[in-house]
């Protein structure tokens, strides 16, 4: 094979995998951040993934109810949000952002109130790393709508 072409072969293979991370990239094109407030200052995160579930108290519960469940994904651990949820264990204020970073899709809030760290996985090896937090709330606003 000659230099020019391994050359045109060299240039091909890099516009294939320089246009598939292009395609990666493009992918993941909404922001998700978790912020808490803690006293005066807040800390925030970046989420990978997050899903809410409701359920409806039953008939022969007892005292206040936390049915509005949280469950967040991270590519990391963030050890300033741990924190927070191990100092405050009768639960934290925030909020939940997501922002189509096109603009494509009008941006989320959920904002919750009185949040503790139910469950708590950390995996890693070589090549990825994943944290998973399940939050239970006191309350649950999503776009300004209170959630009973």
């Amino acid at each position: 094979m000659n230099k020019k072409s391994l050359s045109l072969l060299l240039i091909i293979f890099c516009f294939i995998t320089g246009f598939t991370h292009a395609q990666q990239l493009e992918e993941r094109r909404v922001k998700i951040e978790i912020t808490l407030i803690e006293g005066n200052k807040s800390i925030t995160a970046v989420a990978r993934t997050v899903a809410f579930s409701f359920t409806r108290p039953t008939a022969i519960a007892d005292g206040p109810q936390k049915n509005y469940y949280l469950s967040i994904d991270f590519e990391k651990l963030d050890v300033n949000l741990l924190r927070a949820f191990a100092r405050n264990k009768n639960g934290i204020d925030g909020q939940l952002t997501m922002v189509d970073l096109n603009g494509k899709t009008p941006s989320r809030k959920y904002e919750f109130k009185a949040a503790t760290l139910d469950a708590l996985s950390d995996q890693l090896n070589g090549d990825y790393s994943s944290t998973y937090f399940s939050l239970n709330c006191a309350s649950l606003i999503i776009d300004g709508v209170t959630i009973e």
